[in-house]
């Protein structure tokens, strides 16, 4: 059958205005009763329910109003314009507009994000913080992105370097980047705003780490262990894709199989790096996999810098496998005390011994998990979420905000092995 196509589209425009008319009034009502009951006493314990689906909508209505009418946004917004490019982590678990804040349900959600430059007519001094990833700045040498930084800035807003790589791999030694950011959000723990791969909660649901000077729950030697049973018999799991790394850790690796072999154990490597294959599509099944059959799993970073600890060690943490890590951060910031094996703290022999002495002692490897009746940890979708709903809350700090402040010797401060890594 023919169709007018011109017919059609008015047809389908005055749908889509109708259908768009209807939920703003609805909203609009549905936010008037939201602000009338908010002031009477909730007299119904049935009504929660019905106010939190009242509440959920009302957001919807706010998700609209507020990311498709830019020119309507209130007054109080603070806008964040990302300069490199969006998709490059963590740019691009960012959102746009008011998105991650309004769904992550963020305590303060009046920040709006964007890679628009032209947002203000071209004006980017007006944004309240301009936002560059570590990942795409590199030295004058070796990418143009060096030329492609703002003209004009504004006294009152705030430069950030975003990083989540190791400085070891972008150890950023241009001397342009002195006296250039004014913020930090990073997995440092001395950032100003602090975005670690991994969130640590306590019992009562708090976020309580990680944290420089951590105050971990004492483990009492007459503490009832976890009724935890496995019928484990494999030594260690490591799951790997990049097979050269400045840590070096596949020597360590292969350093850990002579020391095993010698009791007739080994690390089982998965991946491009090794002999075994467990895909991404069968995540979960190589997970419970893990949970069956390892008693260990390696929690190896690819480069060491201090803070630098990823979310491999929560592999081993959310499937009742104890981690044996190894990297550059200090430990005791992230993981609580008995709770890992550190490979920096022994030597092969050694560690392949201990492994074997834990392995054959059912109640000594439990008390491995001791902390599980004090902490949880966040995955790293819901840390990475946590940690952008700090960011927006720090922007909001006008104490915070109006101070000034600027690295004035951001490569040293970044970077602590500067003078070798820079002098070339």
């Amino acid at each position: 059958m023919y169709h007018n196509t011109n017919t059609t589209n008015r047809i389908s425009r005055r749908i889509v205005s109708i259908r768009s008319l209807l939920f703003l009034i609805c909203a609009s009502f549905v936010i008037y009763l939201i602000e009338f009951d908010s002031t009477k006493e909730n007299q119904y314990g049935e009504d929660d329910l019905v106010n939190e689906a009242l509440q959920n909508v009302a957001s919807d209505f706010r998700y609209y109003h507020v990311y498709r009418n830019k020119s309507k946004l209130p007054k109080n917004i603070k806008y964040i314009l990302l300069w490199t490019p969006y998709d490059y982590a963590p740019f691009y678990t960012m959102g746009e507009g008011q998105r991650h804040f309004i769904r992550n349900n963020c305590t303060v959600i009046n920040c709006y994000v964007t890679t628009d430059r032209n947002f203000f007519g071209g004006d980017v001094t007006i944004f309240d913080a301009i936002a560059f990833n570590g990942r795409n700045l590199g030295s004058l040498k070796q990418l143009i992105n060096y030329w492609d930084l703002p003209k004009e800035r504004s006294p009152q807003q705030k430069y950030i370097y975003v990083m989540t790589e190791s400085a070891d791999l972008y150890p950023e030694c241009d001397e342009m980047f002195d006296n250039f950011f004014n913020w930090t959000y990073s997995y440092r723990l001395d950032s100003t705003v602090i975005n670690p791969y991994i969130i640590i909660k306590n019992k009562n649901g708090e976020v309580v780490g990680p944290r420089k000077e951590m105050e971990w729950v004492d483990m009492s030697e007459d503490e009832e262990l976890l009724p935890y049973e496995h019928n484990k018999t494999k030594a260690a799991a490591w799951f790997v894709s990049n097979c050269v790394s400045r840590s070096k850790r596949n020597k360590l690796v292969k350093d850990l199989q002579h020391a095993l072999s010698s009791y007739g154990m080994a690390v089982d490597v998965y991946g491009s790096c090794g002999t075994l294959q467990c895909p991404r599509d069968r995540k979960e099944e190589c997970l419970e996999m893990l949970e069956k059959n390892y008693f260990f799993y390696l929690a190896l970073e690819n480069s060491f810098d201090e803070d630098y600890i990823t979310e491999k060690v929560l592999t081993a943490f959310n499937n009742n496998v104890v981690p044996i890590v190894y990297g550059g951060a200090n430990y005791s910031r992230f993981l609580p005390p008995h709770s890992y094996l550190d490979a920096l703290q022994y030597t092969p022999e050694e560690l392949a011994a201990t492994m074997v002495k834990m392995m054959k002692s059912k109640k000594l490897y439990q008390r491995y998990f001791w902390w599980k009746r004090y902490y949880s940890y966040l995955d790293y979708t819901a840390a990475a979420s946590y940690n952008l709903c700090s960011l927006c809350s720090t922007i909001n700090n006008s104490s915070l905000f109006s101070e000034t402040s600027v690295y004035d010797q951001f490569r040293r401060f970044w970077n602590p092995n500067y003078e070798k890594r820079c002098s070339g």
